[in-house]
């Protein structure tokens, strides 16, 4: 029999998928980006970071007409990632963004990986209740896209993972839904792009080019 797994602090209720903000709020979690940008990687990075009660609502508010204050880490963090990578055409290196992401966080552990087995990285972190930030694409098309769920099969240490759950940014979510975007696992056929992407609007065979974890530094 299969099992789902869901990351801890995202619930859904009437309103639709939710997370508590770095205020204590219960607020809508999946962001959407415009038909304009090719800021997914932005948007997938709001969303891991409001999962894990770094941001607020407020700080990701466009209209919020206080600036950040870019005296602290966390000003220079929205400011850079919202006024100066919001609108991006050509989409957003994921190695710069992890780079980055070390430079302005300095509680949290960044890490990029591009290996051949990231995959189950992306499973393990998810499964201790992390977000996980995914490059997934083929030679027509490159997205960024938020994993926040698994289901599997099999007995402990003996799984075999069927499909990743995922957020995307660049398609709309209903409030009666988890998720946006599967990444179907369980036809791994080996060959270049060993994985099926699923939308509302799409469906075609992908891989994992590479992805971002991200964890709280544990305090002493």
């Amino acid at each position: 029999m299969a099992n789902i797994y869901i990351i801890d602090n995202i619930r859904l209720n009437k309103h639709g998928l939710q997370t508590k903000d770095a205020n204590g709020s219960w607020i809508d979690l999946h962001c959407q980006q415009g038909t304009l940008d090719g800021a997914c990687a932005v948007y997938s990075a709001v969303m891991a970071l409001l999962c894990l009660n770094y941001l607020s609502k407020e700080d990701i508010d466009i209209w919020n007409k206080k600036s950040p204050d870019r005296r602290t880490a966390k000003g220079k963090f929205i400011s850079h990632l919202l006024d100066e990578q919001g609108l991006l055409r050509d989409g957003y290196r994921m190695r710069e963004m992890a780079f980055e992401l070390k430079t302005l966080l300095k509680d949290y552990v960044i890490e990029h990986t591009s290996k051949p087995n990231c995959i189950y990285v992306a499973k393990e972190y998810i499964e201790t209740g992390f977000p996980v930030i995914l490059s997934v694409g083929n030679e027509d098309f490159c997205h960024a896209i938020l994993a926040i769920g698994t289901e599997y099969e099999g007995k402990v240490n003996n799984e075999r993972l069927l499909k990743l759950f995922c957020l995307d940014p660049a398609y709309g979510i209903t409030k009666s839904a988890y998720w946006n975007c599967v990444i179907d696992t369980s036809r791994n056929n080996h060959g270049d792009y060993p994985f099926t992407y699923i939308t509302e609007g799409d469906a075609c065979r992908v891989k994992i080019n590479e992805l971002i974890t991200i964890d709280r530094i544990a305090s002493m």
